[in-house]
């Protein structure tokens, strides 16, 4: 049943209500034809036959806990709280879904991440999501690109978690963030946060959503940020600092699958034949959805690009210089690892015995 104008808006109103009064920072609405010309990943129907609307809102990160992590200080407080940021943001999606499924609008919560188009053929290396936070968010208003694609808001940066419910009702769109208005200021020192050289310092991607265009950074091969973010290898090419990871392979420099893929299969494999990485954290909150089940465990060795960025040049500025001086990581016979000055580092890894070296590099 379609809804009049005056109910939409009041509809909209009580759903940004119900996500700010549970910690949402930021609430914005798209509809089928706000998002009409977009990539895949905003087909509504992919999820919900029959959706008419989204709802985006973003939850922040605990910028505490992310100095730290930087720094190769404290690895498990950040991760708990990415943690429980994943799970609350599903959480609360889903709570908000029930709330207009209740109202007789069918609707449906979402993942805040790891759900992927899995029946297109490769997605294991597109990771194809089956519905796309960021463009929602930069479409709805919620907020905007920065240089490396991830989303961010004003005063957060990119420090933020993005969920997404979709719906069957009419809600009221609202509006992009013009052009020059965001939060980026095109510093590109997120650029210089990937341990793998992911982004392109200037050539750009653009994609239109609804008859809006949106820019951000070209990547340069999708193996190289699987590789560093999935723990798999983690120096940077000048050996002086590195992510979380204590791998230490040095990628190519060009991008071509033909030159990457060879390398992107040997480091999964010798990741494999490392000892467990000591940490990681599980969030201990209950899914609404699925309250009897048990979260995996969370290892974050990486998310720098999006952990660098926090909406102002100079505080930016200070992260990457911690990370730069938090040296290199290295992981002993027996699991445990070390962040040690980047010489002494190098030092320690060879000073092992060759058959534990050859995991790592």
């Amino acid at each position: 049943m379609a809804i009049t104008q005056s109910k939409a808006v009041s509809l909209n109103q009580r759903i940004e209500e119900f996500l700010l009064s549970r910690g949402a920072i930021k609430v914005g609405f798209a509809t089928v034809e706000t998002l009409d010309g977009g990539p895949p990943s905003v087909d509504l129907s992919y999820k919900l036959p029959g959706a008419k609307s989204a709802v985006s809102f973003a939850f922040p990160l605990n910028k505490d806990y992310i100095r730290p992590f930087l720094a190769k200080e404290d690895r498990s407080s950040h991760e708990k709280d990415d943690a429980d940021a994943f799970a609350y943001t599903k959480a609360l999606s889903w709570e908000c879904a029930d709330m207009l499924s209740e109202e007789g609008y069918p609707s449906k919560g979402t993942t805040a991440n790891l759900k992927y188009r899995t029946e297109i053929e490769g997605w294991e290396k597109g990771q194809y999501p089956d519905i796309s936070h960021r463009y929602i968010a930069v479409r709805s208003g919620v907020g905007s690109f920065g240089w490396s694609g991830n989303v961010g808001i004003k005063g957060f940066g990119t420090t933020i978690m993005l969920g997404t419910i979709i719906t069957t009702a009419e809600l009221e769109a609202t509006d992009a963030i013009p052009e020059g208005e965001g939060f980026c200021d095109k510093c590109k020192i997120c650029v210089a946060s990937c341990a793998t050289e992911m982004f392109d310092k200037e050539k750009s991607t653009t994609v239109t959503i609804g008859g809006v265009d949106f820019t951000y950074s070209a990547r340069r091969n999708l193996s190289r940020c699987f590789m560093c973010c999935g723990g798999a290898t983690g120096l940077h090419k000048s050996g002086k600092w590195s992510t979380w990871s204590p791998g230490r392979m040095i990628l190519p420099e060009g991008d071509s699958d033909e030159e990457l893929d060879p390398v992107y299969r040997q480091a999964i494999e010798k990741q494999k034949k490392r000892p467990p990485m000591p940490g990681g954290a599980k969030s201990t909150l209950k899914l609404h959805s699925q309250p009897d089940r048990v979260l995996p465990k969370v290892v974050l060795t990486c998310g720098n690009c999006q952990l660098i960025c926090w909406g102002d040049k100079v505080e930016t500025a200070k992260n990457l210089k911690i990370l730069r001086q938090s040296g290199c990581v290295v992981q002993r016979p027996d699991g445990s690892i070390e962040a040690l000055p980047p010489e002494e580092a190098e030092a320690e890894f060879n000073k092992m015995d060759p058959e534990h070296r050859e995991a790592y590099c």
